[in-house]
């Protein structure tokens, strides 16, 4: 099963191209003809979470700054996987961005503290048996070097606070006073309790501190 799927033209050829996990791999489909290009294999010693067979969800952003679309997954870890000068010559280098965050199905990016550089916006939507991070909200600073660094800089704007199964995130100034704000929304019933609902936090002067 493919949960996500993203779109980009890696070989500079003018046409699109779409990466998507499935299979436990993440594969780069070349277009027109769909021609496919192996970029990872999920195993065992990648983290320390056991990974499935596909992502759940996925995005692109240029995390080190070199120009190219560098591919940002959730699958039991958030990773990313760096753009090669050649995309299409053999495996991307994994690293892990979050491994504490668990359940993110959703992944979005947007320049939260407005510093000019784009952020990293993912949900832990695991209950406190699974994560120590349970039903929150996070936004994830790059680190200055994103290569060497074990994982990005974290800030939990909404600690606790999205209960059930939180899906669908948006970025947007929604009170219209120059700040971004993030809305979600989540599933109910009786699998995701405190579920069923939509909602949006209220970016503070620090966006480093919790959001209301």
């Amino acid at each position: 099963m493919i949960n996500s799927a993203v779109a980009a033209d890696w070989n500079g050829d003018g046409r699109m191209d779409v990466i998507a996990s499935l299979d436990d791999k993440v594969i780069l489909f070349e277009g027109p003809e769909w021609g496919s290009h192996t970029l990872h294999v999920f195993g065992s010693g990648q983290s320390r979470n056991k990974p499935r067979s596909a992502c759940i969800h996925s995005c692109l952003m240029d995390v080190d700054g070199d120009g190219d679309q560098d591919f940002i997954g959730s699958n039991n870890t958030v990773f990313w996987l760096e753009c090669p000068a050649n995309p299409l010559g053999g495996p991307w280098k994994y690293r892990t961005v979050d491994d504490e965050i668990l359940g993110t199905h959703c992944l979005i990016t947007g320049d939260v503290n407005q510093d000019g550089q784009i952020d990293l916006i993912a949900n832990s939507g695991r209950t406190a048996e699974k994560t120590s991070i349970p039903n929150s909200l996070t936004w994830l600073q790059v680190p200055q070097n994103p290569h060497t660094a074990k994982c990005w800089i974290r800030y939990v704007f909404a600690r606790g606070d999205a209960p059930g199964a939180s899906h669908y995130t948006g970025f947007g100034d929604v009170n219209g006073d120059g700040r971004p704000d993030i809305s979600c929304a989540a599933k109910g019933g009786d699998a995701f309790p405190g579920g069923q609902w939509f909602a949006w936090w209220e970016q503070p002067m620090d966006p480093t501190q919790a959001w209301e």
